[in-house]
């Protein structure tokens, strides 16, 4: 029996609520928008028709865009909206927000189709949790389950479980970093410190740190004895803690300026003891 490539269901709409009301698929990781490396990895893979659920959005050549009606309905409105213009016998269905997009769809596709007893092969993460937006249906089972979910109550504001109740599921174990997505800022803070620290995996032990400060301080005029060390680090430190690991660098920026800057002969320890302050209560406030 021949089996067809599946077509890739994108959903990319949604509030981003968790994320402060942040469009997520416009995030950039890797120099590229989330949505089109969750396209190129599918295109890559070589699917057949590639459909985004998504308001209006630029740089989706070759795509089909449909918007889910009513707009910001809810992820079981968008995954009925994503479902309608296929006719393919299978689907991958993914979200927009996976940081290793390439590696799920390569998993999916690795796994015997169709599977047997089952409609659907999902991943499933380590802590035991199914990743519908990292799968693979049957598309009669999946506009099946969607429908007994509108029979049963209508689409909007209800949470995509409600289509699979009907669809019988193999779930495939993959670790974490392979089904990670970007759902809050915390994720988005880890998933850029990862690239960084992907992109530069040297670490300086500390007599090359002290070699590269007397280096630094001499190309701009400073003296490498009214810097301590250990205070910038321990701020950047309570800093990506407290607020978010991005904000890390940025206030030891703002450390620095500041201490130029003090006309009153603040000491750096004093300045930094006022950021680190603040960072604390940010974190007591976020909480």
């Amino acid at each position: 029996m021949v089996i067809l490539a599946p077509d890739a269901i994108i959903l990319a709409g949604g509030r981003g609520s968790r994320l402060g009301g942040v469009d997520k698929a416009e995030l950039v990781v890797r120099g590229e928008r989330l949505v089109d490396r969750v396209v190129a990895a599918a295109r890559e893979a070589g699917v057949g028709q590639i459909i985004v659920v998504s308001p209006e959005r630029s740089g989706l050549d070759g795509c089909t865009l449909v918007t889910e009606s009513p707009r910001l309905g809810g992820p079981l409105v968008a995954l009925s909206a994503g479902v309608h213009p296929t006719t393919a016998g299978s689907v991958l269905l993914l979200s927009c927000d996976l940081v290793n997009p390439a590696e799920v769809v390569e998993r999916l596709l690795a796994e015997e189709w169709p599977p047997a007893g089952a409609q659907a092969i999902v991943l499933r993460d380590p802590n035991g949790r199914e990743q519908w937006l990292a799968g693979r249906y049957e598309t009669n089972a999946l506009r099946a389950g969607i429908c007994a979910a509108e029979e049963a109550g209508e689409l909007v504001g209800r949470p995509l479980r409600h289509a699979f109740r009907a669809i019988t599921v193999r779930c495939v174990d993959a670790p974490a970093d392979v089904v990670a997505d970007i759902d809050t800022p915390e994720d988005f803070a880890r998933t850029m410190t990862e690239e960084t620290s992907m992109s530069n995996p040297t670490h300086l032990p500390p007599e090359a740190l002290e070699a590269w400060l007397r280096a630094a301080a001499e190309e701009l005029g400073l003296d490498p004895a009214e810097i301590s060390i250990g205070t910038v680090l321990d701020l950047a430190r309570d800093v990506a803690h407290g607020v978010a690991r991005p904000a890390a660098p940025l206030t030891t920026f703002l450390l620095g300026l500041a201490y130029g800057r003090a006309e009153s002969g603040e000491s750096l320890e004093y300045l930094a003891a006022a950021l680190t302050r603040r960072a604390a209560d940010w974190g007591d406030a976020a909480n």
